[in-house]
């Protein structure tokens, strides 16, 4: 007999224990925690960014883009309209804009970097205009050619703009900014040779030594002279067209960080002497 209730002793202490229920819940809030932090944490979706800066003399940038002999008709609805062409169109949202707003003229973008370029072309997708078009390009290299392209086309080229360029406020880079002599010469030829009634160049940017070097650019012309009326400070007093850039409505606003002064814009328009 005592050798048997040692042994049903022996038995009872080994058996697992039945756990009350405060235990249990202890147990699976325990074991969820474990769950958790050795559960891979989920992945962030990535957004490409776009690059701000691009050197328009790198190799592959001064190649020149690829166009078929008949872009220009195919690009438009009507391709005879006057032609507006934004030199540095970025996202698209001003010739997208622009072009739902105002019909009768078509509206043509020039973009290098081919991430911002994209980015316009979804934007007019979506805004089913058939009066707007975005070409992925270094104007430096193909502008000459494009003009051309559009004059044989039967377009009159209204205007040439450059709005809120890279300024590239490195003295070393300042050979990478937009308006050069060969752009300045490209345009004004084709200006004088439009069939437009007056057509014209804008120019504008919200930082001050930017902008002078594009104006004096244009001033070194003989074949343009500067149209006004001008403000106090010289600069062209308001923006002849009807839509400003989003980046123009930001400087407006105060919120360009890199502006010479903040709320102000530095324009100045040119038309064939």
């Amino acid at each position: 007999m005592v050798l048997l209730l040692a042994a049903l002793r022996t038995t009872a202490a080994l058996a697992p224990q039945r756990l009350v229920a405060p235990q249990r819940r202890g147990l699976v809030r325990l074991l969820s925690t474990a769950n958790v932090q050795d559960a891979p944490a989920p992945k962030r979706k990535r957004v490409k960014r776009i690059r701000q800066h691009i050197n328009p003399l790198a190799s592959k940038q001064v190649q020149p883009a690829v166009l078929a002999d008949d872009w220009f008709a195919a690009a438009f609805a009507d391709p005879g309209k006057p032609l507006i062409v934004d030199v540095g169109s970025a996202l698209g949202g001003w010739v997208v804009e622009s072009a739902a707003d105002d019909g009768g003229r078509n509206w043509l973008g020039l973009e290098i970097r081919p991430a911002a370029h994209d980015v316009a072309v979804g934007r007019l997708a979506k805004a089913d205009v058939g009066n707007a078009h975005f070409l992925q390009c270094n104007a430096n290299v193909d502008l000459a050619r494009i003009l051309a392209d559009a004059a044989a086309a039967g377009a009159p080229l209204e205007r040439v703009c450059v709005q809120f360029p890279d300024p590239h406020f490195k003295k070393k880079h300042h050979k990478r900014r937009v308006v050069t002599p060969e752009l300045r010469a490209t345009i004004a030829a084709a200006l004088a040779a439009s069939t437009f009634v007056s057509p014209s160049a804008y120019l504008v940017s919200d930082v001050l030594e930017a902008a002078t070097a594009m104006r004096d650019e244009f001033r070194g012309d003989a074949t343009l002279v500067e149209v006004g009326p001008w403000n106090a400070g010289g600069w062209l007093e308001a923006s002849p067209l009807a839509v400003p850039t989003e980046r123009e409505r930001c400087v407006l606003a105060g919120k360009g960080e890199t502006s010479t002064a903040p709320g102000t814009a530095f324009r100045a328009l040119f038309t064939p002497n």
